[in-house]
């Protein structure tokens, strides 16, 4: 089975901290050598402090993450309580690796970052085949690769929000100066106690010094 292209064309990066965790995702939509769109959204809110961010084949994407949001909202309906981050997560890989093994993959990969109480930041890396993690830090596509360096070297636990805006503004710099696709826009959000809050959106513009 080989990889969709778009696995690795399309950029995904979250950190998990002690008060909060934040994701960011690029907003192109391409088909084949077509850029459709550049105001794509791929961070998907699964409930009031859980967001699934996803890359991948457009369709797959789309789909799965409906899917799985509807499925995390009819819980809550049904029971009175939603799921914690760590059990949508397991929901999330079941249904990856169902549809692994009913050989019609979804060619999707996946960050999903939440908040809880007692643990605080949450971040979780799934891939394409089913495979899950909890990690601090978390990148997808060749545009995260760029930035792993980054972030691995200024990541801390004890990070504040603006702090971590801020390294993934540089890492979204890296990736506009050294990735030979272009990923102009950038959606990040910052899930904390008091729910899910957009950032502002990165594009070239926010690197321009005014005089």
């Amino acid at each position: 089975m080989m990889p969709n292209s778009s696995l690795y064309f399309q950029c995904l990066m979250g950190m998990q901290c002690k008060d909060f965790a934040i994701i960011a995702a690029d907003q192109t939509n391409t088909q084949s050598i077509i850029v459709m769109k550049h105001d794509e959204n791929k961070l998907y809110h699964m409930s009031n402090d859980l967001v699934m961010g996803a890359i991948g084949d457009p369709g797959d994407r789309v789909q799965f993450a409906q899917f799985v949001a509807k499925n995390v909202q009819l819980y809550k309906m049904r029971n009175g309580y939603q799921l914690t981050a760590a059990a949508a997560v397991h929901f999330t890989r079941k249904t990856l690796m169902e549809a692994l093994k009913g050989g019609n993959p979804s060619m999707v990969n996946l960050l999903l970052a939440g908040y809880d109480e007692i643990e605080g930041g949450q971040l979780y890396s799934v891939d394409f085949l089913a495979s899950s993690v909890r990690v601090p830090f978390g990148v997808h596509g060749f545009g995260g690769l760029l930035s792993l360096g980054i972030i691995d070297r200024n990541h801390k636990p004890e990070l504040k929000e603006f702090e971590a805006y801020e390294i993934i503004k540089q890492c979204v710099h890296e990736v506009h100066t050294r990735l030979f696709v272009s990923l102009p826009n950038f959606l990040v959000k910052v899930i904390n106690k008091d729910g899910i809050k957009d950032m502002p959106i990165i594009t070239p513009a926010t690197y321009i010094t005014k005089p």
